[in-house]
């Protein structure tokens, strides 16, 4: 079976509305080790969860016309990597944190290397949402 980025992307948006009900219950979160200061926090990071798990999943449906939203996906993705393994390794966050960051940039990765290949877009159409 061929890789498809439509059904990843669909896949992935999942994977983010999962998360986000993860974070919205702190005995879940705190049992896996994932050190979260305050409940408010864990809510906020659910609220950003849901939204780009609903963009990601109507994304899928029609990607050639909305492939720009998961390609700004993707820069979202490295931020999130860029303060989860850090904050992981050294902070307290929590060793947990580490993985989510290492999947965060390899989906990441993945949006940014399959949807030029896939949709035949340059990286420049892509950022800038210009098909033409």
């Amino acid at each position: 079976m061929p890789f498809k980025m439509t059904a990843f992307v669909y896949w992935s948006g999942v994977y983010n509305a999962g998360l986000a009900l993860f974070l919205l219950f702190p005995p879940l979160y705190l049992a896996v080790g994932l050190n979260i200061p305050a409940p408010l926090w864990g809510w906020l990071l659910a609220g950003f969860l849901g939204f780009t798990s609903a963009v990601l999943i109507l994304a899928s449906h029609d990607l050639r016309r909305r492939a720009a939203l998961v390609y700004w996906e993707a820069l979202l993705r490295y931020v999130a990597a860029l303060l989860l393994v850090p904050a992981g390794l050294f902070g307290d966050l929590g060793l947990i944190a580490v993985p989510l960051g290492l999947g965060d940039l390899a989906i990441g990765l993945v949006y940014m290397i399959g949807l030029p290949k896939e949709l035949a877009l340059s990286h420049r159409a892509l950022f800038l949402d210009r098909f033409d």
